[in-house]
């Protein structure tokens, strides 16, 4: 039997407002919250399951100390410097190296060559 999904309490663990009233609660919003409990009586169960979710999903950071800090930055930009960049392979012929105006003349000259080519084939035809 798979569990009931209940909008009731993903709503609740959802509201910004209640999450901020599990993880830091203020007299105001303890007020506001146990207004809503005594407003919501039928409500009672999914209340404390959602703040139950809701305190269980806090995570408790421990900060770190600087030395330690500082060992792994410098183990970071260690590792850093050694990796090679990435090198892109060599092209296999150097002709597809060519830059912009050595194309066009090649271009130009397979175009001219081919004409008069067609040309001489007419010439010689007739």
């Amino acid at each position: 039997m798979q569990p009931q999904h209940n909008p009731n309490i993903e709503k609740l663990i959802w509201n910004e407002s209640f999450r901020k009233w599990v993880l830091q609660p203020t007299a105001e919003s303890d007020a506001f919250w146990y207004l809503w409990q005594v407003s919501n009586p039928d409500r009672a169960a999914d209340f404390r399951l959602a703040r139950t979710v809701v305190a269980a999903l806090q995570v408790h950071d421990r900060p770190l100390p600087e030395a330690e800090l500082q060992q792994l930055i410098a183990r970071t930009v260690a590792l850093a410097k050694k990796e090679r960049p990435f090198q892109s392979a060599k092209p296999v012929f150097r002709l597809f190296r060519w830059p912009l105006p050595d194309w066009t003349a090649f271009v130009l000259l397979v175009s001219t060559w081919s004409r008069v080519k067609c040309k001489l084939a007419t010439f010689v035809k007739i």
